[in-house]
């Protein structure tokens, strides 16, 4: 479909007015030169549509399945014309498809804009594509009002790890980056507008692991053992994503240590809220983005 913008020029550029009313003097050459138009925006849209289908999928497998759908739907004005020079959907429409107009041939010119159409389309579409990743890789896609994390577990006997601390806002402090997704940082609970003394306490981070392909929590004081030398010691542990979105894993299991692998639901949300106590009153609901200050 997207061969309908350079086809479309290469009609305009090799047919002008003169030669048009010559060969066909009852024909309206405007109607003509609407029809290359509609051709070109037809093409556009195509693009467009092929854009946003890459921008909003999240795996290969669905971008191929998407646009093979609309490849397909493209093909149906091409299969209906087809049909149409068969006679399939009347005689009538036949005479029209196969008319002498289709048929006649105008002497070739030769244009560079014609050759670089389809370079200017791929420019087009090229920095549309790298606005889009650099406003992923800036996290600009992903929850813009501070993720709050809320762990529902209980307490485990014999050992003094206790993950309810954990819970509260996280934010992504200096644009801190993991993998090309965005860190966040624990906040204080009385105040989450404040990160905390790291003289005083530090604060745990979750963020995306290459290695573990996850997201996981973790600790730069903390560790599942003392001789734990792992680059990632994870004390929670998404499952198994790719997601650049932590909110994707909101609401799954998660693996947790307690002296061993277990299993518990973590639940992530955004810092939104109706009315001061969605901020369990630690802070007040701003009418802007309804969100927790």
């Amino acid at each position: 479909m997207e061969e309908e913008i350079p086809t479309a020029v290469h009609l305009l550029r090799c047919i002008p007015q003169p030669a048009f009313k010559k060969r066909f003097p009852s024909k309206s050459y405007g109607m003509f030169v609407a029809s290359a138009l509609l051709r070109i925006a037809l093409g556009y849209l195509f693009l467009a549509n092929v854009y946003l289908t890459i921008v909003q999928s999240t795996a290969v497998i669905d971008i191929f399945f998407n646009v093979l759908a609309l490849q397909f739907i493209s093909e149906l004005d091409d299969i209906a014309f087809e049909l149409c020079k068969m006679e399939v959907l009347g005689r009538r429409l036949a005479r029209a498809c196969t008319a002498k107009l289709y048929q006649t041939e105008f002497e070739k010119q030769k244009s560079i804009f014609l050759k670089t159409a389809y370079f200017i389309n791929l420019a087009v579409f090229v920095y549309f594509m790298t606005i889009v990743t650099m406003r992923q890789q800036n996290g600009d896609y992903q929850c813009q009002k501070d993720p709050v994390v809320k762990y529902q577990g209980e307490m485990v006997p014999g050992f003094t790890m206790v993950f309810s601390y954990f819970n509260g806002v996280y934010t992504q402090l200096n644009k801190e980056t993991s993998a090309n997704r965005p860190v966040y940082t624990e906040m204080k609970k009385l105040n989450s507008d404040e990160p905390f003394d790291k003289d005083v306490v530090e604060p745990a981070k979750i963020k995306y692991s290459p290695a573990v392909n996850a997201w996981i929590l973790v600790h730069p004081n903390i560790r599942k053992a003392f001789d734990d030398e792992s680059d990632e010691p994870w004390l929670l542990r998404s499952p198994d994503t790719d997601s650049f979105e932590l909110l994707d894993v909101s609401g799954s299991e998660w693996d947790l240590w307690q002296g061993k692998i277990e299993s518990a639901v973590l639940h992530i949300s955004c810092n939104e809220c109706d009315d001061d106590t969605d901020c369990n009153l630690n802070g007040k609901c701003v009418d802007e983005g309804r969100h927790g200050k």
